[in-house]
């Protein structure tokens, strides 16, 4: 089975994953059930690669993505976000990501999130050029007023909560299996309709295909969905995941624009005291999606 190489905020478990050095993308088709220990060791593969630890040493491992977001109501206009992604390795289980002011860069707000049960944040604007802590429900609330995007869709962290392996077959034209989690009581209080995820893992690369949020009568509430893969060199990267709203009809798109790989960042970039520092990166080593 080919390893996946990287997730990108951890989007991006679902929201953004590089793959190693493949030949060409696998062919389509099912995937078969898997024996229960069989389920639970790809899960812990998983789990284990989105939360490596920081303190590794890593050299020319960085990535730095800038995104846009789109946002497709069923009804009125259309509204346009971007921002950047940042992250010191692969896999790191931490990283950072800025929203671009409309007005001027020196609004921009940048955040530094922690991946885990119990994830942590932190906020810095340059305005105030100070790091603050967040709360907890932080998560909840959208990336970008009036869009679907928000923490939660980034980091996932529902795939270190008990699991349990519900079936094998084909999401998105591709083998997966998937895997569904209840809401611990911390999510419940601030999102009282959240109460189950089902994550669907592509069976060659263990990359997110699917998320999908489910209420208490099983009935669905929001999906993350891949939609495009981009190859950047000898890597794969997820170019486009859309965020679906089931209740309004609307979708938010994440698209990656440009990326930059193999960057050497300053580990302080990536802790509380570092986030009111700018992360300035030489234009021309992002390399465009289109």
């Amino acid at each position: 089975m080919t390893k996946v190489c990287g997730s990108l905020f951890l989007l991006l478990p679902l929201t953004l994953t590089l793959f190693s050095n493949p030949i060409r993308f696998p062919a389509r088709g099912f995937a078969k059930i898997l024996q229960e220990d069989e389920a639970q060791k790809r899960l812990s593969e998983y789990r284990n690669f989105v939360s490596s630890g920081t303190n590794q040493t890593h050299f020319h491992d960085g990535f730095a993505m800038r995104f846009q977001l789109r946002h497709m109501p069923r009804r009125g206009n259309e509204i346009i976000q971007t921002g950047s992604i940042y992250g010191p390795f692969l896999g790191s289980g931490i990283s950072r990501f800025s929203i671009n002011s409309e007005i001027s860069g020196d609004n921009d707000k940048d955040y530094l999130l922690k991946n885990g049960k119990i994830p942590k944040f932190w906020k810095s604007e340059s305005i105030q050029n100070v790091p603050v802590p967040l709360v907890t429900n932080f998560i909840t609330k959208p990336l970008v007023e009036g869009m679907n995007y928000t923490p939660f869709d980034l980091i996932m962290p529902f795939i270190f909560w008990d699991a349990k392996y519900e079936k094998s077959g084909k999401v998105a034209g591709r083998p997966a299996h998937i895997f569904s989690f209840q809401s611990p009581v911390w999510i419940i209080e601030e999102k009282p309709e959240w109460k189950e995820f089902t994550l669907a893992l592509d069976d060659a690369y263990q990359a997110p295909l699917r998320v999908q949020t489910l209420s208490g009568s099983q009935i669905l509430i929001r999906t993350l969905i891949l939609r495009s893969f981009k190859k950047i060199g000898d890597r794969w990267i997820v170019k486009e995941v859309d965020c679906r709203d089931n209740k309004s009809g609307s979708v938010t798109r994440m698209r990656i624009t440009s990326a930059a790989l193999g960057i050497d960042f300053d580990p302080s970039f990536f802790s509380p005291d570092g986030l009111s520092r700018r992360v300035k990166i030489d234009p021309q080593l992002f390399l465009s999606t289109d």
